[in-house]
């Protein structure tokens, strides 16, 4: 029986109006410890017990504050995890990993230049047949499984409050002037409400990282077909592109992967994504 391996590929850049990409992504082998190039394209990883860690973080901060900001969070992130105990819980690891994150933008934040700063985090961390996926703020992690693609974060931001709460429609939340105010971020408060769900696998499962830049260009049935129709490297590409050709307004990363092996369930018609799927904790909105 194949162990699961998975196919990645990530991308960020700047876009055409921003002068600093604020955004930083990384692939990492927890049992090495080591990050994948972002240049191989042809990046296949086996997911161990220790497992594979996809991560994305879109900073704020201003001049190159937010860069420091995103960068901070995923080596801290990617150390801990690395570190932790393999017979802990994922959700304690995933806290305590996120804490030590949030606690080393707040001490950085201190210095002259970098008040104020702080990152989104969204991270997918594959474990034999599971995902787990976290996320503090607004980057997005989605799956494509078959024909179906399914948003697995819950945007952390005032639109989705108002959205929720019936104030607001969600073709009107798209244009909205407040649709970038975060509700909470990484390095912005001492204690995070960190959302955790637990994904079961299927063979042929395609994931995408993407920060809000990407997403807000473009709807889900074009995300989906972006997705279901390249390797990794040509979906980052060809999702980077369509953003920029848009406007490029904002800083582009996308992270997509492709879960192989032929120990894992394919997918069936008779089984919806949801089934597959329990929140493990999720971010309370305010209300």
């Amino acid at each position: 029986m194949d162990g699961t391996r998975v196919r990645v590929a990530g991308l960020s850049e700047v876009g055409r109006v921003r002068k600093i990409n604020e955004d930083a992504f990384v692939v990492t082998d927890l049992a090495t410890g080591r990050p994948l190039d972002p240049a191989d394209e042809t990046g296949e990883l086996e997911v161990g017990p220790r497992g594979v860690l996809l991560a994305l973080s879109d900073g704020m901060g201003g001049h190159a504050a937010g860069e420091v900001a995103s960068a901070l969070v995923l080596d801290a992130l990617r150390a801990s995890l690395a570190g932790a105990p393999e017979a802990e819980p994922v959700e304690a690891t995933v806290t305590t990993a996120i804490d030590s994150a949030n606690s080393e933008v707040r001490r950085n934040a201190a210095e002259d230049g970098k008040r104020g700063m702080g990152a989104t985090l969204t991270a997918v961390l594959l474990r034999a047949t599971e995902a787990f996926v976290v996320e503090v703020g607004d980057s997005r992690a989605y799956l494509l499984r078959g024909e179906a693609l399914r948003q697995l974060t819950r945007d952390q931001t005032l639109v989705q409050l108002l959205v929720e709460t019936g104030a607001l429609s969600a073709e009107e939340a798209r244009t909205s002037s407040r649709k970038n105010i975060l509700l909470q971020a990484v390095g912005h408060a001492d204690e995070l409400k960190i959302a955790i769900s637990r994904l079961k696998l299927r063979r042929g499962d395609r994931f995408l990282l993407c920060s809000d830049g990407l997403s807000n260009g473009m709807n889900d049935d074009e995300l989906g077909r972006l997705l279901a129709g390249d390797e990794p490297a040509a979906a980052c590409r060809r999702l980077v592109d369509l953003a920029n050709e848009r406007g490029g307004s904002d800083n582009l990363t996308a992270v997509v992967a492709h879960v192989k092996g032929d120990g894992l369930p394919e997918a069936t018609p008779a089984e919806s994504i949801a089934q597959t799927l329990d929140v493990i904790r999720e971010f309370p909105l305010p209300g």
